[in-house]
Parts: structure tokens; sequence; C-alpha cells
């Protein structure tokens, strides 16, 4: 009975550590942002949007004001997810990007005009490199891609 006590309590030791862990990688891999715990609150949310198209299920979209300045924030549906960060601003918006090495990248267009649609678009591995430009990397896709998902201003 006591290893039997033993063997469970190993068991679970493991499975925490595992999950700490991974979560740990995930964010080392995370290049351009950052990930955000459950609860996660920025300083301020400048706009909210309604995603149509590709995302992940239950996710939700936020323009946030953080310590770094403007980021757009994925929100999965349990309050944790993905802050893109990585930011540049030319004739179509304010671009936000992200990516995790050897994996997809994801960029966010946000128009200059705040009331119009952002889009949102996914770079599987192979179809982007990354170039740094003024001094600042982000992933560059090797074709015209069109956006997966549009983001609508609540």
């Amino acid at each position: 009975m006591k290893k039997n006590r033993i063997a469970s309590k190993t068991v679970v030791g493991l499975a925490v550590l595992a999950l700490v862990l991974s979560t740990a990688c995930a964010s080392m891999f995370m290049k351009g942002g950052s990930l955000a715990p459950a609860g996660y609150q920025p300083q301020k949310v400048l706009i909210t949007y309604r995603a149509e198209g590709a995302v992940p299920p239950g996710a939700t979209y936020l323009l946030v004001l953080t310590e770094k300045g403007e980021a757009l924030f994925e929100r999965s549906a349990d309050g944790s997810g993905a802050l893109f960060e990585t930011r540049w601003t030319d004739d179509k918006g304010d671009h936000f990007a992200g990516w995790v090495a050897t994996s997809h990248a994801y960029e966010f267009v946000v128009p200059k005009d705040r009331k119009q649609a952002a889009k949102r678009y996914v770079y599987p591995a192979g179809f982007y490199t990354l170039q740094s430009i003024g001094g600042q990397e982000r992933p560059i896709p090797v074709a015209a891609v069109d956006p997966v998902a549009t983001l609508i201003p609540k």
C-alpha cells in the first residue's frame, strides 16, 4: 500500500513537472511576443474585435496597451493567450507579429483608421523568412498570402 502511494505521488509530480516545462518551453520559443497566463490584464484595452474566419476555437482579439507599448492579444477561452509585440507601421497601418522557431508565424494588420477591420495572417514553417528591417526582426512571407481571418471592431 505504501509503495502505491509513493508511485502515485511520483506520477503526479512528474505530470506537474511536464506541464511546467512544456509551458516554459513554449514561452522560450515564441519570438516577437510573449505568452500571457490565464487572467492576464493589460494596462488598457484599446479595441476589442470579433473574428470571422480561421481562428482558434474560443479565441478573442484585443488591441492592448502594455508596458512595452501597443500589442495585439490573442486571448484563449481560458483567458491565457499570446501577446504579439513586434510592431511596425507602413501605409497599410500597424503590423503586429510573432513566431515560433521552426513553426508558424503570425501577423496582424490594424488599419490606421481603427474603426476599420484588421486582418490576421498565418505563415506556415518554410513559407516565411525572418528579416531584420530597420534593426527589427520580423517574419516576411516568401509569396503573397491571403488573410485567414478578419477582425471586426466591436
